[in-house]
């Protein structure tokens, strides 16, 4: 049996604690035998603690003297330190993660677009620096890892997959995973057009009712009904507890709705990448934070009340069958299938379906959601989609796969929605050893042993230096003119939504069809986007005071939320004609 988060965590420091205090202790011992200092035993224990009580002030002192001295020995230098206390570094990362535009982009403008900070006992670097994001994902991949704080944080919701795992687990997950997103495989166009339709029957019924539509809640559901017969060979069917109703109408949502499975589901998955990200900016002491109770395995227990089940299903099938089953894939054997065939363990299986499931879920909802939000404000690239929709296919017929392939605008379309609203808005990665970054400006950046490198893709993809002076204005066509060869072509590491190097993500393909596809049955069905601004709560809006600021956060009429995708913060409210 397990202990609670803070006994085991109190009980690893310890050691660390002690060590001091007893070798102090036992010099004194030493002094006193020899007859060199003699000292009763109380005075020899409180000069022990004194000592250690002194040495926490002079630890940060003795790591700064260190940082120097080793990047001095590598001919590196060091990044600029935020100038803060550690709570108030930790009080700004709650309060501006609350508001979506996390405090990294005005450090940055204060320090530089690379920086280091020391929270506690953490030592975290940021960096909005392609070249560095390059080192970190691609060329010094061996270098940087998810690393055992991020893995302990993690653990409870994604346990060992394919996101929260290093070295030998990870490329196991990697290598069960990819069969099922390469080229072939994703063209599986009958399952998103069997619930793109119901989808949008849905929201039809709704807009009949004079009422709007929460479309990130609705797309969310598309997604996760999408991914379920995809991934598991059966649908959870999360269309069927039908669409909320915005507080504001007055109808109360359905007793059906509220208690639905997927309901559950969904409700406890958020919840825990919220207890998660806590539990990430609060560094290494978040175990103090949940000192009795690991709140994040109580939620991780719900959802696989949902997934068991249909793990033993399958199971059992695959037992049943013929020696058949040992033949290389089939065309039609979808992904647990395969999990089981390749591997016994129970929980390895669980742990990579809730791994892939954030990944087909969340993050195409989350695409969808902030560009239909945009459709709400741009009636002149609603028109430009429809045209190029209508242009290559019928009016009423599903698209294919080289349909979308010719749709330029609708690709542009997605990809500047990415730009500027990525689903993956921030990652990190541990530093393995003390190494270097390169500096194109001089020598290279020293990167101490076990320091936290987050970068930031929000606000590198927002950067005027590498998008030009429009970077913060939502335009498509900076894919498809000039723009494309001035900035993207000589530098792609600007543009990652899907990161980059041997983790990047393989279901990028999947995810832009997926998306291409519900848009144009979208635009197929609809001709016009209003945001119901009467439906959204006032605590979900942005505050006037940011009325006229630069960029997004100056003129977007939602707030953002940051939990592991980037989300609209209180759903998307839409009318739709």
């Amino acid at each position: 049996m397990s202990l609670p988060p803070g006994p085991e965590f109190v009980l690893k420091q310890l050691p660390w604690i002690s060590r001091r205090v007893i070798v102090v202790h036992l010099c004194l011992r030493a002094l006193d035998y020899l007859e060199i200092l003699p000292l009763s035993t109380t005075v020899n224990v409180l000069v022990s603690i004194l000592v250690q009580a002194l040495a926490i002030p002079g630890q940060p002192l003795w790591e700064d003297f260190k940082m120097k001295r080793d990047a001095a020995a590598r001919g590196a230098v060091l990044v600029p330190r935020v100038r803060q206390s550690s709570r108030s570094i930790m009080k700004d990362i709650r309060k501006s993660s609350q508001s979506g535009y996390i405090a990294y982009g005005d450090w940055g403008e204060t320090y530089g677009n690379t920086y280091f900070l020391k929270v506690y006992s953490d030592k975290r670097m940021v960096t909005l620096e392609p070249p560095h994001i390059k080192a970190v994902l691609a060329t010094q991949f061996n270098e940087f890892v998810k690393g055992p704080l991020l893995f302990s944080q993690w653990k409870s919701l994604l346990g060992e997959g394919v996101f929260n795992s290093d070295g030998d687990m990870w490329k196991f997950h990697r290598q069960m995973t990819r069969p099922f997103f390469s080229k072939d495989r994703i063209r599986v166009f009958e399952i998103f057009e069997n619930h793109a339709m119901e989808t949008i029957n849905l929201m039809k019924e709704r807009l009949y009712e004079g009422q709007p539509v929460d479309f990130q809640d609705a797309v969310g559901r598309f997604t996760l009904d999408s991914a379920t017969e995809f991934l598991f060979g059966k649908n959870v069917r999360s269309l069927d507890a039908g669409l909320p109703y915005a507080k504001s109408s007055g109808i109360s949502n359905t007793y059906e709705f509220e208690n639905h499975p997927s309901n559950r589901f969904v409700t406890a998955f958020m919840k825990g990448q919220e207890i998660a990200v806590q539990r990430a900016r609060s560094g290494k002491v978040w175990p103090l934070m949940e000192f009795w109770k690991d709140e994040l395995a109580m939620n991780r227990a719900v959802v696989d009340e949902f997934v068991k089940p249909i793990l033993a299903n399958v199971k059992q099938r695959e037992e049943s069958r013929s020696a058949q089953s040992k033949e290389p894939l089939e065309e039609d054997e979808f992904f647990l299938a395969h999990l089981v065939r390749q591997n016994t363990d129970d929980q390895v299986i669980l742990d990579e379906l809730v791994n892939i499931l954030v990944a087909s879920r969340d993050t195409t909802a989350s695409l969808l959601s902030f560009a239909v939000y945009v459709l709400t404000q741009r009636p002149d690239i609603v028109q430009r989609l429809r045209e190029d929709v209508l242009r290559h296919v019928a009016p009423t017929i599903p698209p294919s796969y080289e349909d979308i392939k010719e749709m330029k605008y609708l690709r542009a379309f997605l990809n500047e929605t990415l730009r500027l609203y990525p689903p993956v808005p921030t990652d990190s990665r541990d530093s393995a050893k003390a190494t270097t970054l390169p500096n194109v400006n001089g020598p290279p950046i020293f990167v101490p042993e076990d320091t936290r490198v987050t970068y930031s893709v929000f606000y590198v993809h927002r950067r005027e230096d590498l998008w030009g002076l429009d970077a913060h204005e939502f335009d498509p066509d900076r894919f498809l003119d000039e723009r494309l060869h001035k900035y993207l072509t000589p530098n792609p590491f600007i543009f990652l939504p899907f990161n980059a190097g041997p983790r990047i993500c393989l279901g990028q393909q999947f995810a832009y069809n997926e998306a291409s596809f519900f848009l144009v049955r979208l635009l197929q069905n609809f001709s016009s986007f209003s945001f119901a601004d009467d439906a959204q709560d006032d605590c979900d809006k942005p505050p006037r005071q940011w009325k006229g600021r630069k960029g997004t956060k100056g003129r977007d009429k939602i707030m953002l939320q940051l939990l592991l995708t980037m989300s609209i913060k209180g759903g998307l409210w839409v009318k739709m004609a």
